[in-house]
């Protein structure tokens, strides 16, 4: 890594900064804007207490606020990311679909949160909750792509909503992006 890394929005909120081929989540990207908005919780903190009750409008204000901070660093964190890997220095292909990738991520992440919010105020609620719960079972393997089946979810509405809207589900375009990148590595993965 150089001695001059860039002051992002992405390096300060640890979103898999340099850990390529492995991509951050649509699960880690929320639950970064979430903390980044509001360090000790928008609904809940780290422990699953609540918060200080506030209106969801000035929370969504604020996580809309970071995920505009997260759009306007994407660019310097990736030129970042490609000067610093090796395996991306000189690839065109896979530089274009990491950008396409982190965009599709940021919309799709981004679109989870305008629904959960533009609902009941626990829907949004537990998009945050939820995120510490998988946090709180598992924190080595809980922003992976699938969760561990045995993960207790409590039957409200209000969590089922957030599980099906914290993954990145087959046919969406973040998830078309991954697969190719994937794909892409196959040949050059260290075993």
């Amino acid at each position: 890594m150089s001695h001059h890394t860039p002051d992002t929005w992405w390096h300060r909120n640890h979103l898999q900064c340099w850990n390529y081929p492995k991509l951050p989540t649509k699960k880690e990207l929320i639950y970064r804007v979430f903390r980044a908005a509001y360090p000790n919780g928008a609904f809940v903190d780290d422990d699953l207490k609540l918060v200080k009750l506030r209106d969801k409008d000035m929370i969504w204000r604020r996580v809309v606020a970071e995920f505009t901070k997260a759009y306007n660093d994407l660019e310097p964190f990736l030129l970042a990311l490609f000067a610093e890997e090796p395996r991306l220095r000189s690839d065109q292909q896979k530089q274009s679909l990491l950008y396409d990738y982190y965009g599709a991520l940021l919309e799709e992440s981004r679109y989870a949160l305008f629904v959960s919010q533009n609902g009941r105020y626990f829907e949004f609620r537990s998009m945050e909750e939820l995120l510490v719960r998988y946090i709180r079972t598992n924190r080595e393997t809980w922003a992976r792509d699938h969760l561990d089946p045995e993960f207790y979810l409590p039957s409200t509405e209000g969590f089922l909503f957030a599980r099906e809207h914290l993954e990145l589900v087959d046919g969406s375009e973040a998830k078309s992006i991954q697969r190719r990148l994937k794909d892409l590595e196959k040949p050059t993965r260290r075993q």
